[in-house]
């Protein structure tokens, strides 16, 4: 069973962190609002999937979230655990997201919530339409 009262803080302390609402992140996830609010509050939990994403969300190790929760007795564990390599202690004085601009701070939560190779392709179309617009430039 999940520790709510330490998952929850920590997780609202992640999101806080990040200059983040509970609707940005919920968003990032694919849930409603009040779902992720439940699990700042403790009222229900997500799965081992769930805290991968937000861990991928607040780019910080997924062993933060794993610690807070205490007995992981989660529907599934994921595939992806592995992923996040971050170090443990360099979550906490992460510069705030609210210093970018509303659209990248959207982009970017979204950003985190994929898979490697998801974000591979968005980083790779990027750079073709960077290059599209050189060469739109130079005519």
């Amino acid at each position: 069973m999940i520790n709510n009262s330490k998952f929850s803080l920590v997780l609202r302390q992640c999101r806080e962190n990040a200059g983040l609402t509970q609707k940005q992140v919920a968003d990032a996830l694919s849930v409603e609002r009040s779902t992720y609010a439940y699990y700042e509050t403790g009222s229900t939990h997500p799965s081992g999937s769930m805290i991968i994403k937000l861990a991928r969300i607040f780019n910080i190790p997924y062993t933060v979230f794993m610690d807070a929760v205490g007995d992981t007795d989660f529907d599934s564990k994921p595939e992806d655990m592995s992923e996040t390599t971050l170090r443990e202690d360099s979550w906490l004085t992460r510069e705030k997201m609210y210093t970018l601009p509303k659209k990248e701070q959207t982009l970017l939560v979204n950003f985190r919530s994929l898979t490697e190779e998801q974000k591979q392709e968005i980083v790779e179309r990027v750079l073709e339409m960077k290059k599209e617009n050189s060469k739109k430039a130079k005519k």
